[in-house]
């Protein structure tokens, strides 16, 4: 209870009694755009910042082609920098999952995580 409730309580005064709740907004329709692609109509936030320009279903279908074009494709090298020490190193695209570090920083991150969780004999 605030201060003002208590004067107003010790004064017989009665507080102004609050206005009803108004009714809440009526939910705009999300606006509707057609797909580039298959020409299904679909409909999206506008709050995301851009219009799209093909549905759900087309994008995550293009995302798997280009996935696929690219395993298909001839193997080439891939640089790229060490999280660890800068420095830059290649692998080949057909590596399952792309490295992050050297292979020097790699064998060393191996090592120290083996000694911290190695068994220690009683």
């Amino acid at each position: 209870m605030g201060l003002k409730e208590v004067l107003r309580s010790l004064a017989g005064r009665k507080a102004p009694e609050a206005a009803p709740p108004a009714e809440p907004p009526a939910k705009a329709e999300k606006p509707k755009k057609t797909c580039k692609s298959c020409g299904k109509t679909f409909s999206y936030d506008p709050k995301a910042g851009f219009v799209p320009n093909f549905c759900k279903e087309c994008k995550q279908r293009m995302v798997k082609e280009k996935e696929e074009k690219q395993k298909s494709g001839a193997e080439r090298e891939i640089k790229r920098k060490c999280r660890e020490c800068g420095k830059f190193f290649t692998f080949p695209s057909t590596t399952a999952r792309y490295p992050s570090y050297c292979s020097n920083c790699r064998k060393r991150h191996q090592a120290e995580m083996k000694a911290k969780y190695q068994r220690k004999k009683a």
